[in-house]
Formats: C-alpha cells, structure tokens, sequence
C-alpha cells in the first residue's frame, strides 16, 4: 500500500516538472508560431481629439467649430519601408526619413488630422502596415474672418490664442482614449477604454458673441480694399455701439488663415491691432480733449477766438498746421482741425488735472475687453508734461492709445458723455446649459456733462456737414465724426512721410447706436490724410451697414 502511494507521487512530481519545463520553454523560446500568433494581435491606448464648443456671432452662426478628421499611423511590424514613397506627398522631410528606415516599437505616428479627402487618397492605395482612426479637429468656416479675435489651437486642440485661448477652460473637452487591436490581417477594432470618464460625458461648452457676421464682413471688405490701394503696413477697424459698449466687428490686418498652420509664422499677422497696436491718435483725440477744457472751463463756446497763421511757437517747438485758418470760433478749430487753436487750448490746461481726466476716460489702461493681449497704451504721468507736451497731446500727440481705448473715448460724445466698457462675449455656457459668464452694459462713469456732449456732437457733425469729413456726408442720415492725421515717431524723431491716418465717427446724431473707426498704419503713396484714405472706407462701411434690416 505504502509502496504504491509513493510511486503516485513520483508520477504526480514528474507530471509537474515536465508541465513546469513546457511552460519555461513556451516563456523563454516560444515557437516561432506561436510568437508570430501573439505579436500580431495587438493592443494600444490611443488618445483622440474630441470636439470643441463652437464659438459663434449673437445670431447663432458658427465662427470656429470642430470637424472630423483622419490620423494615419504605421506598425512598423508590417511596415515595409520601400511604402514610404507611396505616402511621402502628406509626410514631412524627418517623418519621411524615419519610415524609410527601421522602426521599433508597434506603433509610429504618419500624420494627424487629414481632411478626408487627402486622408482618402492615401487609404485607398491599401498600404499594409498602414493603419487610421477618426478624431477631431479644429476648423474655421469663413478662414481669415476674425482671425485675429477667434485665435487658434494646437493640434491637440488647445487654444493658444485669441477667444480660443481666454476661453479654453470652458472649450475644451479632454481626448477620448481609444483602446485599439488588430491582427495581421489588418482589421482594426477599437473601443472605449475601461474607466476612461471621457466617453458618454458633454465637457464642451460654447461661447456667444456680440459680433454681427453680416457687420464683420463688410468692415473687412472695405478695409481689406483700403489696405491694399494704399500699401499699408497695418490695419484696423472697431464697429461698437456707443450706448452698451458692445462690439458689432472688428478687424485687423495683415491677417492669416487659422485653417492654415504656414501662415502662422508672421508676427504681424497674428497681432490684434484693435488692441494691442498702440499709435499717436492724432486729430481723433481733439473731441476728448476739447471736451477736458470745456469741462474745466478753458475753453467758451461763446467767447473763444483764435486766430490760425498755420503755425505756433510752443516752448522750444513749431506745432504746424496743414494751412493757414485764419480766424475761427471754437467750434471752427474742430470743423477745421486746427492745431493752432488746440495747441492754445492745450497750454491753458493744467497738466494734473487733464492726467487725471484722460485717465478717467480710460486712457494708459485696459478697456477690459474679453480678448487676451491687451496693451494700456501710453500716459505719462504730469511731472514729465514739461515745455510743449501739453500743446503735442491736445493734438493728439505724445500719448499712445489703441482703436478701443479711442472709440470707447469718442463713445461717451456719442452716448450723452458716459464711459461705457467695450464687451466682446455676449454669453458663455457649459454643456449643462449653464450660464459661467453673461456680457453686459455697463456704465463706468460721467466723464462730460450731457451739454459737452451735445456740443461735440454738433462740431462734429459740421466736420461732415462743412469740414474735413465732408466725403462721408449723407443727406437722408445724420452723421458725426473726425479724421486724423499723426505723423510716425521712431526713437523720439517725427519720421517724413510716415502717417497714420484715421477717422472715427458715429450715426444717428439724434440717437446714436453705430460708432466706427477706421485706422490706417503707414499709407503709401501720395494720399496720407484721414480725410483721403480712412473716411472713403468709413463712408463705405456705413452705407452698406444702412442696407441691411433692422437689427
């Protein structure tokens, strides 16, 4: 009995170490078919782009949206490398060298988010050891279209800047890890991953503006005309109601194409002109300053003479004018632009107290827009306004403003005299429905009285009526407005021949709901004034903005 048990154990033992020696062998030196079996089945964790919220105009239209594109990838198991040349038209230089030689690994990324169309020429050539899935990416319908203010992503679909980048807490939505298999066969399958959160759950939110698409492109229309007549360097235009502070467009130029990553390297391009291009605003600022002296009572409509020789000496300068004016009114000095009258007005300011009212209207700060790369501008602080600096920033030179911080300026003339804050989102939203933020108006203060206002209003309308605006003149609606004519300064020296040229006006006089201004960086050619180069695109502008129903 006992001899028996013993020979069950030694089988039993013996059993063991030959199913021990096996699965050692299978480990250690696996048969080549088996090996080929297991390696050709194959399991990877894929992260995949999901969609972005949009971000659209206060109508609904989609501005920058996400659509599907194809990401192609090799096994470098199947690859051969001699298919390189079949794809090589969609592969950069490096990426092209590297499949032309040894991969390692089983997966090796070809290209990321080919529209179907490219990505289907290549698929369609049933290259084996080629491979694709489905993700998204980040598109752009209408291209150049508020470049500037949409921003882009990168190819992960991570704003980097404009409205994409401020907003890309509330945009973005995390990728989708896709668990992929496949055999030798090719056939590819893939799933959700166990435990990835991302599927089935909405992160996206979406984002309103206040742009009017049908506005936008018509200020871009005619500034893009503009800018290429006249050879400028830059651009820029902000169509905003005075009233609530909202912006209806708003362009800058040069431009690029978020669509296309190449015309990305331009630092000009990418630049939002609107609010970070700080330039001498020239005659523009003449209301806001005569506005100052009305209000600190250095200036009387009713008493106030001057008379322009089309020349001043102010402290160790000659302020010029474009010609002699002769004798004029206080509302004559804005009809004509008259920097002698404004350099007169300019010296009888006290330094302080103009810092301090330049300031409140929003001068040397940020507007606060929802825009990321916002400059303050430049204010000197009193003490250095010594010898003819007060003259110089009564006609608008010696201080740097942005096209926002002076349409929001030239607002409060049109409004009654509040400051209003300039809002570029109407409303943000979570995926929920929830409401993270609302654009609202919202008044920043009295910075003139409603008399000043009206009086401004008045002169400036006469500036179209009679004066040097008089190109944008219609009869049938009452129009305001002002040009301006700065000349470049480079390291303190006023440069020959090179200008910007501007006008800002508003419309209906009676009730103003339109303010535009229209800048233009370094004109060439023999047309430099406001008058001659921005107010013609002002006039366009408003006349086919007049075409359109009622808002």
């Amino acid at each position: 009995m006992k001899r028996n048990i013993g020979v069950h154990w030694f089988l039993f033992f013996l059993a063991f170490l030959v199913v021990f020696f096996r699965l050692y062998q299978l480990h250690f030196n696996p048969d080549p078919r088996t090996k080929h079996q297991s390696e050709s089945q194959y399991w990877s964790k894929l992260n995949l782009s999901s969609p972005r919220g949009i971000i659209a105009d206060r109508n609904g239209v989609p501005l920058a949206i996400s659509v599907p594109a194809i990401t192609l990838f090799v096994d470098p198991l199947f690859w051969n490398p001699k298919n390189a040349e079949l794809i090589k038209p969609i592969l950069s230089e490096e990426r092209y060298r590297r499949l032309k030689g040894e991969l390692k690994g089983r997966y090796f990324p070809v290209a990321r988010k080919l529209n179907f169309e490219k990505a289907s020429e290549i698929i369609e050539k049933d290259i084996q050891g080629l491979f694709w899935v489905k993700e998204y990416k980040r598109f752009y319908p209408h291209g150049e279209f508020m470049a500037q203010m949409l921003g882009f992503c990168d190819i992960d679909d991570r704003g980097l800047a404009g409205l994409e980048y401020l907003w890309d807490f509330l945009l973005y939505a995390p990728p989708k890890v896709l668990t992929v298999t496949k055999d030798a066969s090719g056939k590819v399958i893939s799933f959700p991953t166990y435990g990835d959160k991302s599927w089935g759950k909405e992160y996206k939110g979406e984002v309103h503006l206040t742009i009017d698409s049908r506005i936008q492109h018509i200020v871009e229309k005619y500034l893009k005309k503009a800018f290429k007549i006249h050879r400028a360097d830059w651009a820029a235009a902000v169509l905003m109601n005075p009233k609530t502070g909202e912006i209806l467009a708003s362009s800058s130029l040069p431009e690029f194409d978020p669509n296309k990553r190449e015309t990305l390297i331009n630092a000009e391009s990418l630049r939002n002109n609107v609010i970070s291009r700080v330039y001498e605003p020239g005659s523009t600022l003449k209301p806001v300053m005569m506005s100052i002296a009305l209000t600190e009572g250095k200036a009387t409509p009713q008493k106030d003479h001057f008379y322009c020789t089309g020349k001043i000496r102010v402290a160790d300068t000659t302020i010029h004018d474009v010609k002699p004016h002769g004798s004029l009114d206080l509302k004559g000095v804005i009809i004509n632009s008259c920097n002698v009258g404004m350099a007169t007005i300019g010296m009888r300011l006290d330094p302080k107290r103009t810092y301090g009212h330049l300031s409140r209207f929003g001068f040397g700060m940020k507007t606060g827009v929802e825009l990321p790369g916002e400059e303050r501008g430049l204010l000197n602080t009193p003490e250095l306004w010594q010898g003819s600096v007060p003259a110089n920033i009564a006609i608008g030179q010696g201080i740097g403003v942005t096209p926002l911080q002076l349409a929001r300026a030239i607002s409060a003339v049109a409004n009654g005299g509040y400051l209003v804050k300039p809002f570029l989102v109407k409303e943000a939203v979570t995926a929920q429905g929830e409401v993270v933020y609302q654009g609202r108006p919202e008044n920043l203060g009295q910075v003139m009285s409603k008399e000043t206002s009206n009086w401004l209003k008045s002169a400036m309308e006469d500036v179209v009526k009679q004066g040097t605006g008089q190109v944008v003149g219609r009869k049938d609606v009452r129009i305001a407005g002002k040009t301006g004519t700065a000349q470049v300064a480079k390291g303190g020296i006023y440069q020959k021949g090179v200008f910007v040229s501007s006008f800002v006006g508003f419309w209906p006089v009676e009730d103003p709901n339109n303010l535009l201004l229209i800048v233009i960086g370094h004109p060439k050619g023999k047309a430099h004034f406001g008058s001659e180069v921005a107010a013609p695109v002002f006039r366009d502008v408003m006349e086919d903005v007049l075409k359109l129903p009622t808002r």
